[in-house]
C-alpha cells in the first residue's frame, strides 16, 4: 500500500517490485505536490481518506513470488546487421538500455570476459536498489560486455560495484532521489595504468588512448539502470540527470605526479594495493586561477578556489563528506616545495569555505546541530578529499561537489586480480597497443 507524492508513484512500484510483491501494489492516494505548502487546499485527502483506510487495513499482495531466473534472450534476423539492430530496438523497448549503441552480450564474449576473475559467475556480489536486482558476476559481465569491455575491466568493475553497494555509501538514495547525483570512481594502484585508466590530460572524458574509464563507468550505469531499475521518472526522481550519468567518472590518480600520500594509502590501504574509492557526486566545477609558484600566490589561490566550493549548494546536506578536489602534478608539486601537506591544504579550504549563517536563507533551518556562525561546510578539515590528477599544467583546479545527502560517505574496496592477470595485459597489448605511459607490458 503506497501513500506518495504525485510523481512518484512508479518509483515506488518499482521498489515493491524489488521486494517481490507483485507491481500492481495500490497507490492509494498520491498527493499534490503543493498540498503541504501553507494555505493550500486539503481536500484531496478528504476524498481519498477511504482508499488510505483499505490501505492500511485489508490489501493484501497476492503474487509473493521473490526470485525467476529469466531465460537467455534470442534475436535473430536475415543477417548479422538486422539481428543486432533487433536486439537494440528490444532492448529498449525493455528498459535495459541508456540510449547509446550496445553491444551485444554473446555467451562467448561473456564468457571471454569473465576470464577477467577467478570468482563463480555465479557468486552473488550485490543486490542494486531500489529494484534490489540480484548483481552476480556474470551479470556484471554481461553488463561490461554490453557496454563494450574487456576482461581486464572486470576487477575494477567488481570492486565498484561492491563500493556502491557498501550499506555506508547509501546507493539507494543516490539511484532514487531527485538530486541529479553518480557516482564518481576513483582508482589507485598499479593495475589502474595497466588497464589504461586516464589520471592525466583529460581524465575525467573521453580519450580513446584510455579506453577504460568510460566504459567501465558505463557498464557501472547499465548496472544500475537493468539490476537497479534506476530508470528516469521509474526508479529514478533526478530532476535533471546530467550528462555525466552516462559513463558517471571513473578515474586513476597520479601518484607518479603527487607530492603527498595517494588517496588509498591515506584510507588504510598499502601502496602497491589496487583499491577502488566510489563518491556521490552531483555536480563539477573547473576552479580557474590556481597558482602556487610562490607563497602570495599560493594563499590567492587556496582562498579562490574556497570561493568555488564555499557557494555549493548542497552544503546543509554535505556535512561529512564535502566533495573531492582534484589538483594537477604542476600546482600540487609546488604547494609541496612550499610546505603545503595536505592536511595543511585541507585545514586552509575548511576554515575558507564557512558560511555565515545570514547569507544561508531558508537553509538555516537545515543546518547542522552545532553549526556555529560562520558555518563550516563540513565538521571537520579531513573531511576534503584531495586528489592528484589531471596532466601537466598548472592553472586550475576541479571542484567535484558531493551529492543530496550527508549519508554518502565514501567507500573503498580492493581489487581482486585473477591468476592470469599478466596474461590478460600482454594480450590487451596485442589487442590495443603499448600502454599510453612510461609503464610497459613485457
Amino acid at each position: 500500500m503506497v501513500v506518495t507524492r504525485a510523481g512518484f508513484s512508479r518509483v515506488v512500484a518499482n521498489a515493491f517490485a524489488g521486494l517481490g510483491f507483485p507491481t500492481d501494489a495500490p497507490t492509494v492516494f498520491e498527493f499534490p505536490t503543493r498540498m503541504f505548502l501553507p494555505g493550500s487546499d486539503l481536500t484531496p485527502l478528504d476524498e481519498n481518506i477511504d482508499k488510505i483506510i483499505y490501505g492500511l487495513t485489508k490489501w493484501e499482495p497476492q503474487n509473493k513470488q521473490r526470485v525467476y531466473t529469466p531465460s537467455t534472450v534470442r534475436v535473430t534476423g536475415k543477417d548479422y546487421r538486422e539481428a543486432v539492430a533487433k536486439m537494440k530496438n528490444r532492448f529498449l523497448q525493455n528498459l535495459w538500455g541508456d540510449g547509446l549503441s550496445l553491444e551485444p552480450a554473446t555467451k562467448e564474449t561473456v564468457d571471454w570476459i569473465l576470464t577477467g576473475t577467478d570468482l563463480p559467475r555465479d557468486k552473488f556480489v550485490a543486490k542494486i536498489l531500489p529494484r534490489s536486482g540480484i548483481a552476480t558476476v556474470e551479470l556484471i559481465a554481461v553488463n561490461l560486455a554490453m557496454a563494450g569491455g574487456r576482461p581486464e575491466y572486470l576487477p575494477t568493475l567488481i570492486a565498484a560495484v561492491e563500493a556502491m553497494t557498501d550499506p555506508r555509501f547509501h546507493h539507494e538514495r543516490m539511484n532514487s532521489t531527485t538530486c541529479s547525483v553518480y557516482p564518481a570512481v576513483i582508482v589507485n594502484g598499479p593495475a589502474a595504468s595497466q588497464i589504461r585508466l586516464n589520471s592525466g590530460y583529460g581524465c575525467l572524458g573521453p580519450d580513446p588512448r584510455h579506453p577504460a574509464g568510460a566504459v567501465i563507468g558505463r557498464a557501472l550505469r547499465l548496472l544500475i539502470l537493468t539490476a537497479g531499475g534506476a530508470v528516469p521518472g521509474f526508479g529514478t526522481m533526478a530532476i535533471f540527470g546530467g550528462p555525466a550519468r552516462y559513463t558517471n567518472i571513473v578515474f586513476a590518480e597520479d601518484e607518479e605526479g603527487s607530492p603527498w600520500a595517494p588517496l588509498h594509502v591515506e584510507r588504510g590501504f598499502l601502496k602497491e594495493s589496487n583499491v577502488v574509492t566510489i563518491v556521490a557526486v552531483a555536480s563539477t566545477d573547473n576552479m580557474n586561477g590556481v597558482r602556487t609558484t610562490t607563497e602570495d600566490a599560493t594563499l590567492k589561490s587556496l582562498t579562490s578556489m574556497a570561493a568555488y566550493m564555499r557557494h555549493n549548494g548542497n552544503w546543509t546536506h554535505a556535512y561529512e563528506i564535502p566533495g573531492v578536489v582534484l589538483l594537477a602534478r604542476n600546482a600540487a608539486g609546488p604547494l609541496a616545495d612550499l610546505g603545503w601537506t595536505k592536511t595543511k591544504v585541507k585545514e586552509f579550504l575548511w576554515e575558507h569555505t564557512k558560511v555565515p549563517l545570514r547569507d544561508l536563507g531558508h537553509y538555516q533551518d537545515d543546518a547542522p546541530s552545532g553549526c556555529t556562525d560562520p558555518c563550516p561546510i563540513t565538521s571537520r578539515p579531513e573531511n576534503f578529499m584531495l586528489v592528484v590528477a589531471g596532466g601537466d599544467q598548472s592553472g586550475h583546479g576541479y571542484w567535484m561537489q558531493t551529492g543530496a545527502s550527508g549519508d554518502f560517505v565514501p567507500v573503498s574496496k580492493e581489487l581482486k586480480l585473477p591468476a592470469n592477470w599478466n596474461d590478460l595485459l600482454i594480450k590487451a597489448k596485442e589487442d590495443l597497443g603499448p600502454l599510453p605511459t612510461m609503464m610497459a607490458i613485457s
